[in-house]
C-alpha cells in the first residue's frame, strides 16, 4: 500500500504494518534499509505487545504462564485496513484466537502513517477492548540505509552523560558502557557486537543520522517514548533509530508483567496514543 505527496513517497506492507519503502520523489533517493537478508531481512517491524525479550521468552498473569517470543507478535501479524487516503494510512491488529494463545487480553493495536511535507508521522494506538485491565508495550524499529557505517553518527539535541544499558543473550544485566562523544554517537562496524545500545531518560526528544559531511538525513522525533534502541547487524549498512515504550526484561525480573519496567496500563475502554516523527533531508 502506498501513500505520498509532492516530497515523498512511502510504501507500507499489511504484514505487520511494516515500512517497506521510503523515497524522495525528487531524486528517488531510499531512506529505508531494503531488508538483505545476508544480515537483517526486515526493515521497519512493529514491537507488540512488548518490547525486547522476556526472561526465558515467558512471563506471568497471576499464577499463570505464558509464552511470548522477542518484540512480540505484531511484526509478524496481518493489520486490517481502517483509513486509506493518498497522504495517510491507518492499519489495525485486533485480538483473536490466535493471539489469546500467548497475551490473553482483548486490544485493538492500530498503526497510522500520515505525510506532512518531508515529514512521516508513525502513530500508535491501544485501545482496551476487554473488561479487565491490560498491560503492553510498543515501539517502533525503522531501519535506515548508512552506507558505510562508519561514515554516520547519530546527533542528540541535548546534553548526553548516560552510559548505554548492557544486554547479554536479550536480557539487561548490571552493566554499562559509554558511548557518547560530545553528544554523538559514532558509528562503526564494531559498535553493535554486543548488541543493541539501549538508553532511558534522555535529555533528548530528537537525534539526527548525518553522513561525515554533516548532512542530516533523517531526524527522528519521540517525545513521550521512555526509552531509545539504537542497533544494526554488525558490518552491515543500516542503523536502526528505534524510539520504545518499553524494554527488555531485566535479569532479577520476577515475571509478573504488570510489575515490568515499560509496561503501560489500560483500563476497559480506554487508549493509548503517542507517535514519532521523521524528518528526511
Amino acid at each position: 500500500m502506498i501513500i505520498k505527496n509532492e516530497i515523498l513517497q512511502v510504501e507500507i506492507a499489511t504484514k505487520g504494518a511494516e515500512i517497506q519503502s521510503i523515497k524522495s520523489r525528487e531524486t528517488e533517493k531510499e531512506y529505508l534499509w531494503q531488508g538483505d537478508p545476508k544480515f537483517w531481512a526486515r526493515r521497519a517491524p512493529l514491537l507488540f505487545p512488548v518490547v525486547g525479550q522476556l526472561k526465558g521468552d515467558s512471563y506471568k498473569v497471576g499464577e499463570e504462564a505464558f509464552t511470548l517470543g522477542k518484540h512480540g507478535f505484531a511484526r509478524d501479524s496481518e493489520f486490517d485496513v481502517v483509513k486509506w487516503n493518498p497522504a495517510e494510512l491507518i492499519l489495525s491488529l485486533k485480538s483473536s484466537p490466535e493471539t489469546f494463545v500467548s497475551y490473553p487480553f482483548h486490544f485493538d493495536f492500530r498503526v497510522g502513517y500520515r505525510l506532512e511535507g518531508n515529514s512521516l508521522i508513525q502513530s500508535f494506538e491501544v485501545i482496551n477492548t476487554d473488561n479487565q485491565t491490560i498491560p503492553f508495550s510498543f515501539g517502533a524499529h525503522p531501519a535506515f540505509n548508512a552506507d558505510p557505517i562508519e561514515a554516520h553518527h547519530i546527533a542528540f539535541e541535548q546534553n548526553e552523560v548516560q552510559e548505554s544499558v548492557i544486554i547479554e543473550d536479550g536480557i539487561r544485566v548490571e552493566k554499562t558502557k559509554p558511548v557518547f562523544d560530545n553528544n554523538n554517537i559514532q558509528l562503526t562496524e564494531t559498535i553493535f557486537d554486543e548488541d543493541a545500545l539501549i538508553f532511558s531518560k534522555l535529555n533528548s526528544t530528537s537525534v539526527v543520522l548525518k553522513n561525515k559531511e554533516g548532512e542530516s538525513l533523517v531526524k527522528v522525533s519521540f517525545d513521550g517514548f521512555p526509552f531509545l534502541g539504537i542497533w544494526a547487524k554488525p558490518k552491515a549498512s543500516y542503523v536502526c533509530i528505534e524510539p520504545w515504550c518499553g524494554i527488555a526484561d531485566h535479569i532479577e525480573h520476577n515475571g509478573n508483567i504488570f510489575e515490568k519496567e515499560g509496561i503501560m496500563v489500560l483500563e476497559p475502554g480506554n487508549s493509548s496514543v503517542k507517535s514519532i516523527k521523521m524528518i528526511f533531508g
